[in-house]
């Protein structure tokens, strides 16, 4: 399979280049272009321009540049005859660029060649269980009697929660300063809005929380309130501030038209690392599944009675595997949900910008 880049920053190297080695994806099919010439990660053939990216006649392009250099990227690989094509989180940076975006979705030739990735839509151990059964690359940490289905109806769930809360490490100030996920050193970047936490983070947590919920068939009716959001310091983000980006948020909602609540921390301190979904049922039941360490841990809460399943791999790894790449991508096996994927993170990328403008004011 030929695979384009489009944009070749730290996403690519610290993710996509480890996870492609992982799933032993042959790199001399990888092809490369960014206007920053200093970009060039060992494995990925650079290619001169963007036509001469698209005239290796890739099979699926990843745009994986800034934000708000997606859409002007996706204008002009439609224009290509490329099949298959991924734009990293968040699909758009501003509404109007949302708007903009759906009337190019519309065209019916585009409609399914563009999927909106969010790495986290993969991580549907909770969704699993809400069929009935955990799949086999799950371990258990006993011999668990076979499960069911534990509801049928969104009446039977109480309430969603999702959290993301970032280890972070200390400058020689004292002060807080985020850690890089993938290498767990020290993030030399002095973030700025809009890339703060509710953008930035909020959009892994709420696809994860759609994607749950869109297991048992929800719609997906979004709203969103902001209870609570802070600079790196602890300082409350003012009115027209466009400049400050938000450390810290706090949100509620409602997601087909089940309650939320979400936290959002880059600078949890070293306890941090919580990284996940709880799903609240009305018999007391909890489901859940949070990041720990390398691994993903999997729970069903009953009273005191526990059952709790363990997988290793980097999300990356396995949302490449389950959903881009390969016979059995989503591109393959069900072209259709291509727009529903899409459009279910336009939605929450709307509903997280509209926030945003609430707390800062138009701008």
């Amino acid at each position: 399979m030929q695979i384009g880049f489009i944009g070749l920053g730290a996403v690519i190297e610290t993710a996509y280049l480890p996870a492609l080695k992982r799933l032993n994806v042959p790199l001399t099919n990888c092809y490369g272009f960014d206007i920053d010439a200093s970009r060039a990660p060992a494995g990925i053939t650079r290619c001169d321009s963007l036509e001469a990216l698209l005239a290796t006649q890739p099979e699926v392009v990843f745009i994986t540049t800034g934000s708000l250099w997606h859409l002007p990227v996706l204008e002009l690989v439609l224009k290509s005859a490329v099949p298959r094509i991924v734009v990293e989180k968040p699909v758009a940076a501003t509404l109007e660029q949302l708007d903009q975006l759906q009337v190019l979705l519309a065209m019916p030739e585009n409609v399914n060649r563009v999927l909106a990735l969010d790495h986290w839509m993969a991580r549907d151990g909770v969704a699993q269980l809400l069929r009935g059964e955990p799949e086999s690359d799950w371990l258990p940490e006993a011999d668990y009697p076979a499960m069911t289905a534990p509801i049928s109806t969104l009446a039977e769930i109480v309430k969603i929660e999702g959290y993301l809360l970032e280890p972070s490490g200390y400058n020689d100030k004292g002060e807080p300063v985020a850690l890089n996920f993938a290498t767990g050193e020290p993030d030399t970047r002095t973030l700025r809005h809009p890339d703060g936490v509710i953008v930035d983070i909020g959009t892994h947590v709420l696809a994860m929380m759609h994607e749950t919920l869109t297991a048992i068939g929800a719609n997906d009716r979004l709203s969103l309130t902001l209870c609570e959001a802070k600079d790196r310091l602890g300082n409350a983000i003012e009115k027209g501030d466009t400049t400050t980006a938000e450390g810290c948020a706090h949100l509620q909602g409602e997601l087909c038209g089940i309650p939320l609540e979400m936290w959002l921390n880059k600078y949890a301190g070293p306890a941090g690392g919580q990284k996940g979904v709880r799903l609240h049922l009305r018999n007391g039941t909890i489901l859940s599944q949070d990041r720990r360490g390398s691994g993903e841990e999997l729970e069903v809460w009953q009273g005191e009675n526990v059952q709790r399943w363990k997988m290793e791999g980097p999300v990356y790894d396995r949302c490449l595997a389950r959903h881009i790449l390969g016979a059995k991508s989503v591109f393959s096996r069900a072209p259709e949900q291509v727009s529903q994927l899409t459009q279910r993170r336009i939605a929450e990328v709307t509903a997280l910008l509209k926030l945003q403008q609430q707390l800062r004011g138009p701008h």
